[in-house]
Parts: C-alpha cells; structure tokens; sequence
C-alpha cells in the first residue's frame, strides 16, 4: 500500500491532534516537521520519529513529503500555506484558514493556481450527530426550516490569553470568542441552515484584561431561506458550560449538547430511527471538557485527514475545502463589522471590515 507523506508547519498544542492523527491512519506516513523555534521541531521529532527541520522553506524544498498540514498561529496560516502550494504539495490548514478574508483567499489562490488539494479543519462536520442533522435537513425531516441557534458559553481564564503573545490579538487571533472558539459552530449552522443574507450584531469585552477582542459575542442572522437564527460566544461564562446547536423546523426540531443529539421529535422521524440514533450517541465517548481548551479527540482531525488522503486518491475536492472553510471567515467578518460600525450587515461581503484592515495595514 503506498502512503501519503505528510509533513507539519508549527509544533504547537494543537499539532499533536494532527501528528496522532496521522500516526493512526494506515494509508499516512510523517516524514518531518518544522518549526521557527527549532528546538521545538527537534523535540517532536524525537517524539515521533521523523526529521526535524527549523525552516519551514527548507523542509519544503527537500523533504519528500506530498501533503503540508499548517498548524501554525491563526493569523500566520497564509505564507507557509502559499508556500506549500507553491511547492506543489497539498495543504491541510488548522482552523481557521486565515484571519481575513484577503489572508483566506490569497490561500485559495495559491492552491488552485498550483493545482493542488486544499483542506481546512472543521472536525465538527465529521460527527454522527452532524452528518444526521445534515441527513434528516436533505431529506426534509424538520419540514421548512424555521430556526437555528448556536450557543457557545465557554469560560478562559486570564492566564488564556496572557500566555501566549498571539491570543487575544486582532493581528494574530483573528478575533477572540467568535473567531477562536466559536467558528466550529458558525460554520456548523450555516452549513445546516444554508446561505446567510444578513447580520445584526454586538460584541464586548467583560470579563478579561489587557484584550483586544471580543470575550462575548452576540449576533441574530437571517438566512437566505427565510429563517432566523441566534450566534452567541463567549470565553467570559464562568465556569464555562456545553456548547449547544438548537435547530427548529414547521415539522420537527432538534437539540444537540457537545456534538450529541439529546432532544430529537417531529412525526417523519420514526421510533426505530429515534432510537437508533440515541444508542450510537450514547455509545460514544464522554463528552470532552470543555473548559480545558486542549482536551479533545483527535478523531475528527483522523476522519478530516483521511477525507483529504481519498481526495487525493481519487482526484475529487475535499468535503471541507477552502471555499466551504471560507464562509465561516465571511460571516464572523460580517459580524465584527456590524459590531464595529453597527446596523445590519448583508451578505456577501467584498472587503473585510475597516478595522480589520487597518490592523494589517491597508
């Protein structure tokens, strides 16, 4: 069976769900990682057993390696990534693909124009309670589509942000509750819900020190279907709760606490569909903690990884490709902008907002 090489940019937290991803999955070989901080590469090079490079460039023009996953700072994404595409490898980007939507699309650019494979992580998509929602959506369970909500009650402490210097940055962080934390569940309801037409929002920062962005956000969207939605996200909910998805339909509704269905009802839902639904919830693992913002399965980066080496195989786009990991960028960008500016916001967006720009000089 031959293998799809990888190689990782950015040895952070977070690129540990990536390289255990990859070491599970018998199709996928990592050849080497790179990092600015060299002794950090050489450290999880040791780790693993592969080759360790201080220069992501150099790892780039001599590794044999077929697919770059990009597991850098949020607001550092689009120059390794440009550079892999370059390069002629495939690019699997952590989330969120960038931090603006020039950042995301100079990226998307890269790709098409290299005529490689582009992926961005929204491990959220892959679960059974998602792919249900999506099923029973597509098969018009819920009847018209009424509402949806999505509430992110989260709580990070001061040392959050203080500890690394690119947390709580416009520059960097892209944002704070919303881009950071809550960008799973944006795009998780747009992808369920469909387009979306406009934005009302406000965003504020209560319960944190010494930070730029947003430790709340609030937002009512309209979509373009007709109905109506609610985004709320926080890092300031002491101690911090589930995150949950509210969908409402003429027909049915559903609510979804931690990627688990635990309310399903409407009449073309049968009993021996109900039931089989709430057994394969309750079969699966415990509910991550939600307050450690580090403490989550790498199963959804495995099935993400595992998507992309079949794109690969099979010369098809990736189910999360990065004009799908895009849209999520538009309507967080929408919000900060009606939270800046004020009033509503439509959508689609032909620039980010002023103050966005401004922070990376335009």
């Amino acid at each position: 069976m031959e293998k799809i090489r990888f190689g990782i940019i950015g040895c952070g937290a977070v690129s540990q769900a990536h390289i255990e991803a990859i070491k599970s999955i018998p199709e996928a070989e990592l050849v080497a990682v790179a990092d600015v901080v060299e002794e950090k590469a050489v450290q999880t090079a040791a780790r693993w057993g592969c080759k360790a490079y201080g220069d992501y460039n150099e790892m780039l023009a001599t590794a044999d390696i077929q697919v770059v996953n990009i597991c850098t700072g949020s607001g550092v994404h689009m120059e390794p990534a440009v550079a892999a595409a370059k390069a002629g490898k495939h690019v699997i980007v952590e989330k969120p693909l960038e931090v603006t939507l020039e950042r995301a699309d100079a990226i998307i650019r890269a790709c098409r124009e290299s005529g490689v494979k582009l992926a961005c992580i929204f491990q959220s998509r892959f679960t059974d309670c998602a792919r249900f929602l999506y099923d029973a959506i597509q098969q018009d369970k819920f009847g018209r589509l009424v509402a949806a909500n999505a509430f992110v009650p989260w709580y990070r402490d001061q040392h959050y942000y203080d500890a690394s210097g690119w947390r709580g940055t416009w520059r960097f962080d892209g944002g704070g509750a919303l881009m950071n934390q809550g960008i799973h569940s944006v795009d998780m309801i747009q992808w369920l819900m469909g387009p979306v037409k406009a934005v009302k929002a406000y965003t504020g920062c209560l319960a944190h020190e010494r930070l730029e962005v947003e430790d709340l956000a609030a937002a009512v969207l309209q979509f373009a279907g007709g109905a109506l939605g609610v985004i709320q996200c926080a890092t300031s909910f002491y101690p911090g709760y589930p995150k949950r998805l509210e969908i409402y339909g003429a027909l049915g509704s559903s609510i979804a606490v931690d990627d688990r269905v635990t309310e399903l009802n409407g009449d073309r839902f049968t009993e021996s569909e109900k039931e089989e639904l709430f057994r394969k919830m309750a079969d699966k693992e415990a509910a991550r903690n939600f307050r450690d913002p580090m403490a989550f399965s790498f199963e959804g980066h495995k099935k993400q990884i595992e998507d992309l080496i079949r794109a690969i195989k099979e010369d098809r786009r990736p189910f999360v490709d990065g004009e799908e990991a895009r849209k999520s960028i538009e309507i967080i960008m929408a919000i900060y902008k009606s939270a800046a500016e004020g009033g509503e916001v439509e959508l689609p967006l032909k620039e980010d907002p002023e103050h966005i720009k401004t922070v990376h000089g335009r």
